[in-house]
């Protein structure tokens, strides 16, 4: 059963403190949005006029401070005072003094600590001071990138196997534009296997091989193994190596391949293309 909680006058530090602070009880919500449940509105309207997002929090464990002000804005609904009487909630205003406090904080790179105390010398919330920011051009802002359109998510899956860098300026000259990262998020969320088919990088090669790839590299070097250069990328080496070479490799320096470490099932698949061939 839930302790008995103490349902605040106001505010502990005022709603400005609140919201800058941003505290969540209990462990907060990582991953993809929360949305809001049934229930959870119900509660904000059940304590949220008794005794503001302080009260709430309480009842909505894993939401933040922010997050429960936001909602009951969008919701319309108020905290009486301490006469028992609703009042509107605050809408902030700017004027050249503000503004100019603000420009000169964020002429250079400030952290949070300076946001901060701009925002206590203008006597604004931290979140506006950082808003009206980006209105007078100072920060740029944060744009969630477009959705992948299926012709973009055509190219990366049919090219998986490549170098991101290489995905990237193949998506370029269609006219789309990621950067690596977002190709790679959305490879590993597609659950695509960036395996080539007709190609080995240096760890593929020594995984089936039963090898490190030193060894591989070894071979490389000796001449033994022949091997391209390709583009580097976070998810391989810098070894093209074609199923045609690795199989002309182990058939003529069968002394130095340890049959019992190689993976059989491999090897069989990968000499019987030459006798169908």
């Amino acid at each position: 059963m839930m302790d008995a909680l103490v349902v605040p006058d106001r505010e502990v530090s005022g709603i400005r403190a609140l919201l800058d602070d941003n505290p969540v009880v209990g462990e907060g919500r990582k991953g993809a949005r929360r949305f809001w449940t049934g229930r959870e509105e119900k509660l904000l309207k059940t304590y949220y006029p008794q005794g503001g997002v302080s009260l709430c929090l309480q009842y909505l464990p894993g939401r933040s401070a922010s997050s429960i002000y936001n909602r009951v804005g969008q919701m319309g609904l108020r905290k009486a005072d301490a006469r028992g009487k609703f009042t509107e909630r605050q809408a902030w205003t700017s004027n050249e003094r503000i503004d100019a406090v603000i420009v000169r904080t964020f002429q250079g790179k400030p952290d949070k600590g300076a946001v901060q105390a701009c925002a206590s010398a203008v006597a604004r919330p931290r979140w506006w001071v950082s808003k009206r920011a980006v209105h007078l051009g100072l920060v740029s802002p944060r744009f969630k990138e477009a959705p992948w359109s299926e012709a973009e998510i055509a190219i990366i899956s049919e090219n998986a196997h490549k170098a991101t860098a290489s995905l990237r300026r193949m998506l370029a000259g269609k006219g789309y534009q990621r950067s690596e990262t977002a190709i790679i998020v959305k490879l590993k969320r597609l659950g695509t296997d960036r395996t080539d088919p007709d190609n080995f990088n240096g760890n593929q090669l020594a995984a089936v091989m039963g090898v490190d790839r030193k060894t591989i590299s070894g071979w490389i070097s000796k001449g033994w193994l022949k091997a391209k250069r390709r583009e580097q990328s976070a998810l391989d080496d810098f070894w093209k190596i074609s199923r045609r070479d690795i199989r002309s490799f182990i058939i003529h320096n069968i002394a130095v391949v340890d049959i019992r470490k190689v993976d059989k099932f491999w090897l069989v698949d990968l000499l019987a293309e030459r006798v169908a061939s």
